[in-house]
């Protein structure tokens, strides 16, 4: 495990101490390090974890040395490039040149010609990517078993699943091998990862991000959501690729007016929690524990937390896999289930096949449905800066999840399935440390467009936990 601190700084020549944090980054660049050097570095790390399964595939060393060294020798001619010197991976279902796209299901290996443009966005700011990551196959699961062995395992506790479905996008960056990551998010894929692994997950306002050059599981509910150690570091991400894209008929024509500067609700503010009786943590008086002491340091700020109803928002949840609106994901991957079925992992094919069995009329009244929870959402949290829950109920042991493979991985989605069917907007941001030593988190959830006060209340408890100790 590649782990270091950030409040270390390491000689310049000792840059396999160096944590790849934004400022530690920036920090070692203004005392003289090489961003070459810096992005063999993160390609040396990656490698080193090959056996890990963090990764599906690298970029080559060479071709990530010439990008390097292209975008150095910009920055000397005077570019401005705010991400040089930063390194990143995206999830193995986001297209790149010149790479195959698996989604970790090796059958399906897809030859995207064209990239995402986020690719391009990034690279032209400096940032120079190092590979892509490990997935629950076909973004189909929260819990990060579902792929082929080895497994990827969690970067706090390798006993332990990293979350999905983007686990090699949350252990990439966990484990220091990158600066940030892109991932995909449904059902919480964005957000999940990030809390069993201690790092921020920013999971944008649908259509705020270009979602073209992504296989898709939902053209209705998936977005790119951000990874990093720090949210200040994902929110700059997210300006950097926000944006509208009129090749993508899914982005939003409004997406450049989204306010993202950080804005925090002030002191006094409401935020709305579920009712205590809804809450679950399946038994894990640990996880129970550290939520408690996540609302205590929401109080401290002077927030006003209100008790609200959770069963619509539950009800929303209920709707990304139990629902008609599964039957979505045979649009993409219908070819591979019939035509290559050993290719996919049983407990993807379980989650998947029950679409086949729903009509056309069913698929009508989900969306509809989903319209009317979503309009319920914007009535129930008017009025509130926020909605704050536990980003994940519990962690399992990788053991525990494939003794109970579908139903553990619904629990895993308890506090994160609603958020895309109900058109908002979240962050996951690292709470209080376990009792056992596992991260907790909670999710900063928003309606849509209200990215940038999220932002701003996600780094305030940030803040807080981190000038307590």
């Amino acid at each position: 495990m590649i782990l270091a601190s950030p409040q270390a700084r390491p000689a310049l020549t000792d840059l396999d101490a160096l944590p790849f944090d934004f400022a530690s980054v920036r920090a070692a660049l203004a005392d003289g390090a090489d961003p070459v050097a810096l992005a063999l570095e993160a390609h040396r790390r990656a490698a080193a974890v090959a056996g890990d399964s963090v990764f599906t595939a690298l970029v080559p060393e060479g071709t990530v040395r010439a990008r390097a060294e292209e975008a150095a020798a910009r920055a000397r001619a005077g570019d401005a490039l705010p991400l040089l010197g930063l390194t990143f991976a995206v999830k193995d279902n986001i297209h790149v040149a010149g790479m195959t796209t698996t989604s970790n299901c090796p059958v399906l290996a897809l030859d995207p010609g064209a990239g995402s443009p986020l690719i391009g966005v990034l690279e032209r700011a400096g940032a120079v990517l190092i590979g892509k990551n490990t997935m629950d196959q076909f973004a189909t699961g929260l819990n990060g078993t579902r792929s082929p062995e080895p497994l990827c395992r969690n970067a706090v506790n390798p006993a332990y699943i990293p979350g999905g479905s983007s686990s090699g996008s949350a252990v990439a960056v966990a484990r220091d091998v990158v600066s940030f990551s892109l991932g995909s998010d449904t059902g919480g894929s964005g957000r999940v990862p990030a809390a069993c692994n201690g790092v921020v997950g920013l999971k944008p306002t649908l259509g705020l991000v270009s979602t073209q050059g992504l296989v898709y599981n939902s053209r209705f509910l998936d977005c790119v959501p951000v990874f990093t150690k720090r949210v200040a570091d994902a929110a700059e991400i997210l300006r950097a690729i926000a944006g509208f894209d009129p090749v993508d008929p899914w982005s939003r024509r409004d997406a450049d007016a989204i306010d993202l500067t950080s804005t925090p609700p002030d002191a006094g503010a409401r935020i709305a929690v579920p009712r205590r009786d809804q809450l679950r943590f399946f038994g894990d008086a640990a996880a129970e524990a550290a939520h408690d002491a996540n609302l205590g340091t929401l109080r401290a700020l002077g927030f006003d937390l209100v008790e609200i109803d959770f069963a619509t928002f539950e009800e929303a949840g209920r709707l990304v896999f139990q629902s008609a609106l599964v039957a979505e994901r045979l649009v993409d991957y219908g070819e591979v289930f019939a035509n290559r079925p050993e290719g996919v992992h049983p407990a993807v094919r379980a989650s998947i096949e029950p679409g086949l069995a729903y009509s056309a009329r069913d698929a009508f009244e989900a969306i509809y449905r989903m319209r009317e929870l979503a309009r319920a959402a914007e009535i129930a949290l008017a009025g509130f800066a926020a909605l704050v829950t536990p980003t994940v109920p519990t962690i399992f042991t990788i053991d525990e999840l494939l003794a109970e493979p579908m139903a553990r991985n619904t629990v895993m989605g308890t506090y994160t399935y609603y958020v895309n069917p109900m058109n908002l907007c979240a962050a996951s941001v690292p709470g209080a440390r376990r009792a056992d030593g596992l991260p907790s988190a909670i999710s900063v959830v928003g309606l849509a467009a209200a990215d940038g006060r999220i932002i701003g209340l996600a780094e305030r408890f940030e803040k807080r936990l981190t000038e307590a100790g």
